[in-house]
């Protein structure tokens, strides 16, 4: 299993195998991402973060 961590030193999350693992800090449920592979991980702040609840089409 390998952590993920931000670049201020937080874990993130848990990468493993095809699985992202995130725990949650407030319930610590944890939640499961099944991938196909892990591309790759990208940095970005809080202004470069594209709203993902906008419809690109419109």
């Amino acid at each position: 299993m390998t952590n993920c961590r931000c670049q201020c030193g937080k874990i993130v999350c848990q990468i493993e195998e095809n699985k992202v693992i995130i725990k949650c800090r407030h319930c610590k449920r944890y939640i499961i991402i099944y991938t196909q592979g892990l591309l790759h991980v990208e940095y970005q702040t809080e202004n470069e973060v594209v709203d993902l609840t906008t419809d690109a089409s419109s």
